[in-house]
This record gives C-alpha cells, sequence and structure tokens, in this order.
C-alpha cells in the first residue's frame, strides 16, 4: 500500500528537496519499526494522516482537507482541499499561465503558481544515479556516496524499534 512505499517517495524528495530528511540520503526516519509503530516524521507527515485518517487516532486537520471519497476497499481515497486562496484559483484558471505544448491544446504541462515560487526554486532536478551521461557536481557525488554507504548497512540505517518496544525489553 501507500505507506509501504512511502519510505521510498520520501527518498525521492529528498534527493530533489535536499534537507527534507537532514542529512539523511536514505529518510530512515521516515517509516516504520519492527513493531510496526510509525518512526515520530512518519507520524507527523500528510500522507500518513490521509491513508489513516479515521483509524488507529489518526485524524487529518479537517480545516484543510474533506474527505470526498473512498472505495469499497479504501484503497482509493480522495479528500477535497479547502481554503485555497481565491488569489491562487483565479491565477490557475487563467488561460495566460497554462504552458501548452500548441494554442488551444488539450496538453498542458502546467506550472506552479507564483506563492510557491521560492520554494520550487530551491529544488535540484532528478537524476537518474544511473545516468552515466550526466556530469554530477561535488554536492551530487557527495550525497550519492552517503545514500549507497547508508543503503549497504553503514551508520544511520532504518530504526530498529519504537522507543514503546525498547522500554518494553529493558523491562522485561
Amino acid at each position: 500500500d501507500d505507506l509501504a512505499k512511502s519510505p521510498h517517495l520520501a527518498r525521492i524528495g529528498n534527493s530533489v528537496f535536499h534537507g527534507h530528511c537532514g542529512n539523511d540520503p536514505t529518510c530512515s526516519n521516515f517509516g516504520f519499526y519492527r513493531d510496526r509503530s510509525p518512526t515520530p516524521m512518519m507520524e507527523k507527515s500528510l500522507l500518513y494522516k490521509l491513508v489513516l485518517n479515521g483509524q488507529r487516532g489518526v485524524a487529518v486537520n479537517s480545516s484543510y482537507f474533506e474527505h470526498a471519497y473512498s472505495s469499497k476497499h479504501g484503497k482509493v481515497r480522495i479528500y477535497k482541499v479547502k481554503r485555497v486562496s481565491l488569489k491562487s484559483k483565479l491565477w490557475a484558471a487563467d488561460p495566460a499561465n497554462r504552458v501548452c505544448d500548441a494554442p488551444g491544446s488539450w496538453y498542458c504541462v502546467g506550472q506552479y503558481p507564483p506563492a510557491l515560487q521560492e520554494f520550487i526554486n530551491s529544488r535540484r532536478n532528478f537524476k537518474q544515479l544511473e545516468d552515466f551521461n550526466v556530469k554530477r557536481d561535488a554536492a551530487s557525488q557527495k550525497y550519492h556516496e552517503e545514500y549507497m554507504r547508508r543503503m549497504g548497512g553503514g551508520a544511520g540505517g532504518r530504526p530498529a524499534e519504537s522507543a514503546a518496544a525498547a522500554a518494553a525489553a529493558a523491562a522485561a
């Protein structure tokens, strides 16, 4: 399910927006302990809250999200985003802000509104690690080396157990 894949999504996000997971390219603090309880970073995430909303005491902020639909087995959940500013709605509705392959085309790749521009400008474009045709800068090379070291079992791997499990083991 989505939560099982989410540590990988965090690693992708961290490779584009460095610092999302601190100095850990493997995002080892974003996941689950062996006892299946979420790490603190996972528990605070929007993805965790949207997937488990209404279960296990998890709730999404209802002033920003409204549950609109769940499929029969709960694999698909759709939420309405609330409180979108009028300025953003007007910007998105303006045809002048669409980037299309031809005038009037149905294929428009879109772009982000000005309110997100500072954040978008902070990204580093994704590069496939196995792309040997792309020259890496020193920062990218260091990031890649640290990623490979940690994925290979070096320091900073996945957390082994939750605080509750560690306390129970210590008390036993």
